[in-house]
């Protein structure tokens, strides 16, 4: 059974300070005692241990400065004294235990990298700002985010608003490589195709002298510690080692992909900054200040911010502008109305069975045979961005049955398709194939065969 360390009694008199607000309980108020070891006892020659009092909410506060690993009340029998209590007091405390637990949960790293993941997944501007929006309109339970609205903004915007060092992929791998006792110039021959996240990522599931947890803790608190003292630190392999016996292999990979500001979700600043409020973006171009802008946000005193009226104003009249022009061009039916729309594939066709992109004379139906359609059926297929002609590949193998893995789910791929060369073994069991088979597959409307295709 876990040792009971929080204590929950009625002041007895009001000399008793709160130590996190500093200010006295009153008598006869509900606070919470922490015992924790005597700090003067500097040998352990058993001083026994001391009670830290709080006001019951500054107690729950105070759980959002600790770092996940510390003891932190996540239910009633985390304390003594609970089932004492009046009626409206145990309601109060349990509603403090599930704002606190949802809180956790919206700071923490697992669910941004999930949050992530689905921005990735969509293709529209207008749905990936959604994402965000209800993100911060539900959290992860759906009753409401509790977390961190600059923290998660400041995450999603690492590459606009960068608040720590980067670090190069050779220093990285070389770092790792010594964390994980794997073969350093093995990892630095793998960059030439694979993204360096992934590699310390695989490396890392593999390693021998650590092992990855099973279950995520870490919080986007912990992390940015992390990143704020690797770039100066006098031994960064310290630092990285601690971080990394916190971390899940998909913690760490996104950690690794905030170090070099690419997280991964191709959307620009408006598109995040939308989400969070119509007029965030316009308001960041003003202050540059994410902070300020967030704070006003959430104070609803964004219009006072000065100079945001005249940025308003030319929001309005380009806004205006744009509709304008759409109805005199005669596309008013085909207007953007912030609604992400499928494209079908475009009509083309390869011209021979070894060209990478399709001639113009292409004649492949835009809506797919029933015998074509199921092309790709149960294929997992990882296609670059950087693959040429990515939308339309991307597109053709949704339309025919397939799945499109982004680099976070790599690993579950069937087939990866590069450009550069082979991957090496061990860093993956899909078939690495060339764009020319995915194109090769349309053409003969099946499953073209992988070895004529290695890269």
């Amino acid at each position: 059974m876990t040792e009971i360390i929080f204590y929950l009694s009625h002041a007895k008199s009001g000399k008793s300070i709160c130590r996190h607000c500093n200010k006295f309980i009153q008598k006869d108020m509900l606070r919470i005692g922490k015992r924790v070891p005597n700090p003067r006892d500097v040998h352990d020659e058993g001083w026994g241990d001391i009670t830290l009092y709080h006001h019951v909410a500054c107690m729950f506060e105070e759980f959002d400065k600790e770092t996940s690993r510390a003891k932190q009340i996540k239910s009633p029998d985390d304390m003594f004294g609970f089932d004492e209590l009046k009626k409206d007091e145990k309601k109060t405390i349990l509603k403090l235990i599930r704002d606190t637990n949802i809180k956790r949960e919206d700071n923490s790293l697992h669910q941004f990298s999930c949050l992530c993941t689905k921005i990735s997944e969509e293709d529209g501007h207008a749905g990936k700002t959604a994402l965000v929006s209800d993100y911060l309109k539900k959290g992860t339970t759906g009753t409401g985010f509790k977390g961190d609205v600059y923290m998660l903004m400041k995450f999603l915007l690492t590459g606009v608003v960068k608040t720590w060092n980067s670090l190069s992929d050779r220093v990285l791998v070389d770092l790792f490589s010594q964390i994980f006792g794997t073969s350093q110039k093995a990892m630095e021959e793998d960059l030439a195709q694979t993204e360096v996240w992934e590699i310390i990522r695989v490396c890392y599931e593999k390693s021998k002298t650590v092992t990855p947890l099973e279950e995520s803790s870490v919080s986007l608190r912990e992390t940015q510690g992390f990143l704020n003292v690797l770039p100066t630190a006098p031994e960064p392999v310290t630092v990285l080692k601690k971080l990394v016996n916190r971390c899940t292999s998909n913690d760490l990979m996104m950690v690794v992909r905030l170090i070099k500001h690419n997280i991964g979700i191709n959307a620009e600043a408006k598109t995040i900054l939308d989400g969070l409020h119509p007029n965030a973006y316009e308001a960041f171009q003003i202050s540059e200040d994410l902070k300020d802008v967030v704070e006003r946000v959430q104070s609803k005193t964004l219009h006072r911010l000065p100079g945001m009226k005249k940025k308003m104003k030319e929001k309005t009249k380009k806004n205006t502008e744009h509709v304008a022009e759409q109805r005199r061009s005669g596309s008013s039916d085909n207007m953007d109305l912030g609604i992400s729309k499928k494209k079908s594939p475009v009509k083309r066709q390869a011209k021979d069975e070894g060209q990478t992109i399709p001639s113009k004379k292409c004649k492949t139906a835009r809506s797919p045979s029933p015998s074509m359609s199921k092309i790709f059926t149960g294929c997992k297929i990882f296609l670059p961005v950087a693959t040429d002609k990515f939308k339309e590949l991307k597109q053709y193998i949704i339309d025919f049955d397939g799945e499109v893995l982004d680099e976070s789910r790599k690993r579950l791929a069937t087939h990866i398709v590069s450009s550069k060369g082979r991957i090496r073994a061990g860093v993956s069991k899909a078939e690495v194939v060339t764009p020319d088979w995915l194109w090769q597959s349309i053409k003969k409307k099946q499953l073209a065969s992988t070895k004529e295709f290695k890269p």
